[in-house]
């Protein structure tokens, strides 16, 4: 296993950055505050990593996670933390989550809300991409596996099959998907 990994999980006590709809800062709370009941806004990321052909790494989420289990996400999902920026974030989570070291291409964001379970996601999000020649070292408490998919391929799945797919992935592929696939 990579030693880059951060093998932990989910830290219910983690501060994050609490943003209004248009991604203003406007302070702080936990992540189990961000995410309990109807949730708070708050600023998150979600990043792409493309292969030496342009293939998109996807990670199926594990099933330990809080929110979306088991479900196929982008690259790397998570919390932009305080000090630091979304690209910052991505590379970070990047080294964590998938044992590479990735310089991170900020491609936009959207806001989105979102119910599961009682509790929900509240965020406004950072959509980013990267890419690395090196094959992925996945963590496996924040990812049941992953796999390699064409961005034609993935629009064909997504309209198939969509509730295998994260709410976000869909929302972030709807809004800057031509930046995504030409970044």
């Amino acid at each position: 296993m990579n030693k880059l990994h951060n093998l932990t999980g989910e830290d219910p006590d983690q501060l994050l950055i609490l943003t209004d709809k248009n991604g203003s800062q406007k302070g702080f709370a936990s992540r189990r505050d961000c995410h309990k009941g109807e949730g708070r806004p708050h600023l998150a990321f979600l990043a792409f990593i493309t292969d030496k052909d342009k293939n998109l790494i996807l990670a199926k989420r594990a099933k330990t996670k809080s929110l979306w289990p088991l479900l196929w996400d982008a690259s790397v999902v998570s919390h932009v933390l305080p000090g630091e920026s979304p690209a910052k974030a991505a590379n970070r989570r990047g080294r964590e989550e998938m044992g590479v070291d990735i310089d991170f291409k900020d491609t936009g964001a959207f806001y989105y809300f979102n119910k599961f379970n009682g509790a929900s996601e509240n965020e406004y999000c950072h959509v980013l991409i990267g890419s690395t020649a090196k094959d992925v070292d996945y963590n496996p408490v924040e990812i049941e596996t992953v796999r390699k998919i064409s961005y034609p391929d993935l629009i064909k799945e997504i309209r198939k099959s969509p509730d295998t797919f994260t709410p976000w992935l869909k929302i972030s592929l709807e809004k800057l998907n031509s930046q995504i696939y030409f970044a």
